[in-house]
């Protein structure tokens, strides 16, 4: 497999039925916010330099985006961010909360575009920009010749497939409930609601065999390379990077969680019309393939392919053959509240301090 690179169901809305020109030079500037390094530098090179060429609007760079930083200008009149890069669940809970601006997609996206964006992306307040994902990731010295786990039902066989395994801990961002379901035999299309009970009944028989709850991104894949476990889900750019060095470790599409973050807009943001012409030109097909060409990340706009050489292609997690294979985590149900009024999140957090006082 080459390995060049390293790495809520929104509501659909309907295609723009109109789309008003806009000047070709606009005025004025907008601060946008995301995630800095190296993400912050394929963005700079990728979307902001260009938009800056084509509009004349001057962007300035910020970092550190949070529900916590943009709840407090909200709320204390001073909205300083125009765009800023979201987890799926923060801006669920700042829609919610009424502090994110509601996208205007008629106006400012032309007809027919958002026909090639992954719907499970799209959102009153946010669209999402680019899916990353995290794979079932193995050691080619443990699993020689082919002979390695292909689902999660294989990488809860530990009689298959023997070996220690590294798995995400119950309160790392990603929780592995998704994963301990797709073990247990839930087809993902029936994933939503999560059954949490079967869930930690599905992560207790794999237990034994775990010798590590990973809380931080780069456990896993050392563990991998250390040959402290085996097999680990692990985030595509670290595993592809390791590949890239030589590494003997190796992963599978089959099962992968893709999940990606959202630009939104900051209730009572300085620049509005600006901000909504940034967030059309960065998820325009060209764009979104000048970016996963610097980083391996997957454009949310599967347009973006017919810009894409095709060996690139393959390796990008929203290609459609890679796709098709993955599931798209579902932000939305973490953030319901039940009868007992916690969320699924708070509820699941609580499970696993109980999950771990059991083992």
């Amino acid at each position: 497999m080459p390995s060049r690179y390293h790495s809520v169901p929104g509501i659909v809305i309907g295609a723009a039925l109109t789309f008003t020109a806009l000047p070709a030079l606009a005025q004025g500037e907008l601060v946008v916010t995301s995630w800095g390094g190296t993400f912050q530098d394929a963005s700079r090179e990728a979307i902001f330099r260009p938009f800056e060429e084509e509009t004349g609007i001057r962007i300035i760079e910020a970092t550190g985006p949070s529900l916590a930083r943009v709840r407090a200008m909200v709320e204390s009149g001073n909205t300083e961010w125009d765009v800023v890069s979201l987890t799926p669940g923060d801006l669920l809970a700042l829609a919610e909360m009424g502090y994110a601006e509601p996208l205007d997609y008629e106006t400012f996206f032309p007809a027919g575009m958002l026909d090639d964006v992954v719907p499970e992306v799209i959102h009153p307040f946010g669209i999402g920009n680019f899916f990353y994902t995290k794979v079932i990731a193995f050691s080619t010295e443990a699993f020689p010749d082919g002979a390695h786990p292909q689902s999660w039902a294989d990488v809860w066989d530990a009689e298959g497939f023997p070996g220690p395994r590294v798995i995400d801990a119950g309160d790392w961002v990603v929780p592995p409930a998704e994963y301990a379901l797709l073990a247990d035999g839930v087809e993902p299309s029936d994933l939503y609601p999560l059954d949490l009970e079967r869930a930690y009944a599905s992560l207790a028989r794999i237990a034994p065999h775990v010798v590590k709850w990973a809380n931080a991104s780069a456990m896993p894949p050392q563990a991998l390379v250390d040959g402290e476990a085996v097999i680990a889900p692990a985030t595509l750019g670290r595993i592809s990077a390791l590949m890239d060095q030589g590494a003997p470790v190796d992963f599978v599409w089959n099962g992968g969680l893709l999940n990606f973050d959202y630009w939104m807009i900051p209730k009572g943001a300085a620049n509005y019309e600006n901000a909504m012409r940034f967030i059309e030109f960065a998820t325009r097909p060209e764009v979104q393939a000048r970016l996963v060409q610097i980083q391996a990340l997957g454009p949310v706009n599967i347009a973006a392919f017919d810009h894409i050489p095709a060996d690139v292609a393959a390796e990008l997690p929203s290609a459609p053959d890679n796709l098709a294979q993955q599931v798209v985590l579902n932000a939305a149900w973490w953030s319901e509240v039940g009868e007992d009024g916690m969320t699924n999140l708070e509820r699941n957090a609580q499970m696993w301090t109980e999950f771990l006082a059991r083992q």
